[in-house]
């Protein structure tokens, strides 16, 4: 049995609502992703941060979510729908926070080169600095991507 401090459809963008499940020092949110919903669930993940005193986090942790999110929905997102299915998950830690994103295309992300003027392809390269870990791999239903943020030394 769960013992959950919050469970709500919570908006995040018109038309576009999250399941929203928190309890202590954890947060899960459903949400069939769309671009528009993306920084309302940063909102979320920000709003959590606050709750459990972590604000010097946040602009970390929200920037990585957002680029996490941002590639789930160009990436995992079928060609001819609008949205794609994702979950993530925000943990707080003893030295940090750990945040996870899961969708279901199975094929784990891989970094490109971005040239000069092109105006994608460095979500990854930003993932992996804004973190203190990275990391991902296939599940059942698709692919976890996951990053570890720590306190400052």
């Amino acid at each position: 049995m769960k013992a959950y401090l919050m469970e709500a459809q919570q908006p995040v963008t018109d038309g576009t609502s999250a399941a929203v499940r928190t309890r202590s020092g954890a947060c899960e949110i459903d949400v069939a992703l769309t671009a528009a919903a993306v920084s309302g669930v940063r909102v979320l993940v920000s709003a959590c941060l606050r709750l459990w005193g972590l604000t010097e986090l946040d602009w970390r942790v929200t920037l990585t979510a957002s680029e996490m999110l941002t590639n789930a929905f160009q990436h995992a997102r079928k060609e001819d729908e609008s949205s794609v299915p994702v979950k993530v998950v925000l943990t707080r830690t003893p030295d940090g926070v750990f945040l996870c994103v899961s969708d279901p295309r199975p094929l784990l992300p891989a970094a490109v080169s971005a040239g000069a003027n092109d105006e994608g392809g460095r979500g990854l390269m930003l993932i992996k600095t804004l973190s203190d870990r990275y990391g991902c791999s296939s599940t059942a239903h698709g692919k976890d991507v996951w990053v570890t943020i720590l306190h400052s030394a």
